[in-house]
């Protein structure tokens, strides 16, 4: 038996090797849908006045796209087509908020790329705009966003400080100079540090940044120095993500040097290496593979129980829909996990025509909505009690994970091994946000 078989989902699932054409990253479960097909779900949510509802917006659009992007990301620089995409954006807000209970306040709205901030302040400011005039927004909503520092300034910050954005994440991939000329994305430390100083200066709630293992020309030395010079950056939080070369899904990735990929024994040791060092530093894990300050809110959900996690990562609400706005974006309902149009062309034909854009899906009856739950639980807290899974399911879904040493029963609870805990970010987690969306 190999060190990954038996680890469900596996590599293997999550690839995408096989698939609808129109399905793009959701994997070869995914399904073509239409919206007259999601309306039982809508209905199911709208009748469910408890559930807590966020939006997922995309703004896909980059200055240039670096070798490492493995997200639904259009190059674009003409005005009107940006101004375009806004203008159909307003359209799908629209007609989401239609399809949806509009009095509901929205919990969480998160904005991804892309690098959002590549849109001018008046096109964020509609977008804003838009979302304020379908949707209940209220103080509670937690407004985040993801940000390319490369395109980041003191007085960008300031005004996503005064649009409401709270949470910011930059997109960094690696520090290394010799790993960021391989990937084409090249930041400075010196950048860096001023786009957090600044960013600390206004006053976010929280700063996190993003840390890609797996990328070309990464060694174990390498990531040692990245970790300590981001250490001395100070992020409130930190991911660490495994990078996958799938260059049939991202035809631009063909220019990745597969030999300068790291080995998966290197994966692990420079994960391992990353996991040292934060705790070091005084970070808290949180999850499989995120690091944050024990002050941060999650690291108080990790240590109360209360992490939870969907298409939008780590969070504290674990009964939250996503809607997904824009191409490509991802959605998560009770059941059902969807994608929409991934095509520029087709997704504006689709939002002009007066429908959402969601054309893929994974479907999930109870049992596999119940897989996903357990291994979400194991993910947020390493744990999972024995009690709440049958017979069948011990078997079927622990006993593999046992198997390989990832997992082992202790006082009344299954629990993941040191081994599973450095092997399973590998397995279940990843760059691409579709990727580790279940």
């Amino acid at each position: 038996m190999s060190l990954i078989s038996g680890a469900w989902p596996s590599e293997q699932s999550a690839n995408i090797s096989a698939r609808s054409p129109d399905t793009h990253s959701l994997g070869e479960h995914a399904t073509q849908v239409s919206e007259a097909l999601l309306q039982p779900y809508f209905a199911a949510l709208r009748e469910r006045s408890d559930a807590s509802l966020a939006l997922n917006v995309h703004l896909p659009f980059c200055p240039s796209r670096c070798l490492s992007c493995d997200r639904i990301a259009v190059v674009q620089h003409q005005p009107d087509e940006l101004e375009h995409y806004v203008a159909n954006l307003a359209r799908e807000l629209a007609r989401a908020a239609q399809t949806v209970d509009t009095a509901r306040p929205l919990t969480r709205v998160h904005f991804g790329g892309g690098s959002p901030n590549h849109l001018s302040e008046l096109a964020l400011a509609t977008v804003f705009s838009h979302i304020n005039e379908h949707f209940t927004v209220d103080a509670n909503t937690q407004f985040s966003m993801e940000l390319n520092p490369r395109r980041t300034s003191r007085a960008q910050l300031n005004f996503l400080k005064g649009l409401g954005v709270e949470h910011i994440k930059l997109e960094v991939r690696d520090v290394d100079a010799n790993v960021q000329r391989e990937i084409g994305r090249i930041q400075s430390l010196e950048l860096l540090e001023d786009v957090i100083s600044i960013a600390h200066g206004v006053n976010f709630d929280s700063i996190g940044m993003d840390y890609l293992v797996g990328l070309p020309g990464q060694t174990a030395d390498s990531c040692e120095q990245s970790i300590d010079a981001i250490v001395s950056l100070g992020p409130d939080w930190l991911v660490c993500l495994p990078f996958k070369r799938r260059e049939s899904r991202f035809p631009h990735q063909i220019a990745v040097d597969s030999q300068h990929l790291p080995s998966l024994a290197d994966r692990l040791v420079m994960f391992n290496q990353v996991q040292m060092s934060l705790t070091e530093a005084g970070y808290e894990g949180v999850g499989l593979n995120v690091y944050a300050k024990p002050d941060h809110q999650l690291a108080i959900a990790q240590q109360e129980g209360r992490l939870a996690l969907n298409v939008l990562g780590y969070g504290t609400d674990a009964d939250q829909a996503v809607m997904g706005i824009g191409l490509g974006a991802l959605g998560e309902l009770p059941g059902l996990v969807l994608q929409n149009q991934t095509k520029l062309s087709s997704w504006h034909k689709m939002v002009e025509s007066g429908s959402l854009s969601a054309t893929s899906a994974v479907i999930s009856d109870d049992k596999t909505t119940l897989q996903r739950k357990v291994m979400r639980s194991l993910m947020c807290r390493q744990s999972i009690s024995v009690a709440s899974l049958t017979a069948s399911q011990q078997k079927e879904w622990v006993q593999p994970l046992i198997g390989n040493g990832y997992a082992e029963q202790k006082s009344g609870d299954y629990r993941l091994t040191e081994l599973g805990r450095s092997m399973l970010p590998h397995v279940w987690t990843d760059s691409s946000p579709a990727f580790r969306a279940f």
